[in-house]
């Protein structure tokens, strides 16, 4: 792991570092800036939950950042896949504090998400520490009425394994039977577009895994438009921050992977819209000998009260924002950490 890249990429809002509020261990995790500007380096992908000590060893090593099946930069590996269920909880991964096993999010080691995970594993799988890999990193998706996004699994709290990684090198051994409940394989499937027409064996989509490591995830168009739904993303979120001279990249940090295009079209779009405004009203501007001749010629323009403001040297920005409000005002909220 080069940690001087990953420490360079910390200074430049590309990654998150945490500390362990007891312990000398950092979490890094990437930013709503990766994502927004989809700066996908070897680093910001590792780092997605990645655990390393003071001195930059690895403690425990997550997924790298994965994309869905529409969106994955490269092309797909002609060779062997494994599917599984797409689980719609947090995903959970454990590392080691002295002789006790403890679980993060991928970005906390004390959220709420990571709380309530560790009070699971304490009080449900204790029998099992000593049966557990201290050279492995065990990953699992949190489960709890509390923290469903879209998927009801009812009254069911829980870790689901999801695979195992060895920590030094990387490599994954797949979900292990070590007394946790695993995550559903499909067998038997060799065309990934069969995966399109079978939404009625789950409720999220699949996630998919090449030989070579590759990983996919496909998501069911009924699932993301719940998703959408629930989280309340819309366009007048954009606007908002727009007006408020906020950094977009904050609402993106709320939302789904697959509505980051999403977000940055309205941002485009209404900054285009805005500008296009702001021309006109340059281009259309001046000043006649008096205010009742200025104020006539205003009149009969494309935007008087935007020229109006300009002859009186006023700020005009607020005047062009209410002029392309988006109609959409749903309350934006969403749970997953």
């Amino acid at each position: 792991m080069d940690v001087r890249a990953i420490n360079q990429q910390v200074d430049q809002g590309y990654i998150a570092r945490r500390r362990h509020p007891t312990a000398e261990l950092y979490i890094y995790n990437y930013t709503a800036k990766t994502q927004f500007d989809a700066y996908w380096t070897p680093e910001t992908r590792a780092c997605r939950g990645l655990i390393l000590d003071r001195n930059g060893l690895v403690i425990a090593r997550p997924f790298e950042k994965f994309f869905t099946l529409d969106q994955h930069p490269d092309p797909l590996p002609l060779e062997p896949f494994d599917v599984f269920e797409k689980l719609d909880g947090s995903l959970g991964i454990l590392y080691w504090t002295g002789d006790s096993p403890f679980i993060a999010t991928r970005g906390s080691f004390d959220g709420e998400q990571a709380e309530r995970a560790n009070r699971i594993l304490h009080a449900k799988y204790r029998h099992l520490f000593g049966e557990l890999d201290r050279s492995l990193t065990y990953l699992f998706e949190i489960i709890y009425p509390q923290n469903r996004i879209v998927v009801d699994y009812g009254d069911i709290e829980d870790l689901v394994l999801l695979t195992a990684i060895e920590t030094e090198s990387g490599r994954e051994l797949g979900p292990l039977e070590v007394g946790f409940p695993v995550v559903r394989r499909y067998d038997g499937i060799t065309d990934l577009s069969a995966l399109t027409d079978m939404e009625e064996l789950n409720k999220e989509g699949f996630v998919v895994r090449f030989e070579s490591g590759v990983r996919v995830k496909l998501k069911f168009e009924e699932y993301k438009r719940l998703h959408k739904l629930i989280t309340g993303v819309n366009p007048r979120h954009v606007w908002q921050m727009l007006v408020e001279g906020r950094e977009v990249a904050e609402l993106v940090d709320r939302v789904p992977d697959e509505f980051y295009n999403w977000i940055r079209g309205i941002e485009s779009g209404l900054l285009q819209r805005f500008s296009e405004i702001e021309s006109v009203c340059r281009q259309e501007f001046k000043a006649l000998p008096t205010r009742k001749e200025t104020a006539l010629y205003f009149q009969q323009q494309s935007y008087p009260s935007v020229l109006f403001a300009m002859l009186d040297g006023k700020n005009y920005a607020g005047i062009i924002w209410k002029m392309i409000r988006p109609e959409a005002s749903a309350s934006f909220k969403c749970g997953d950490e």
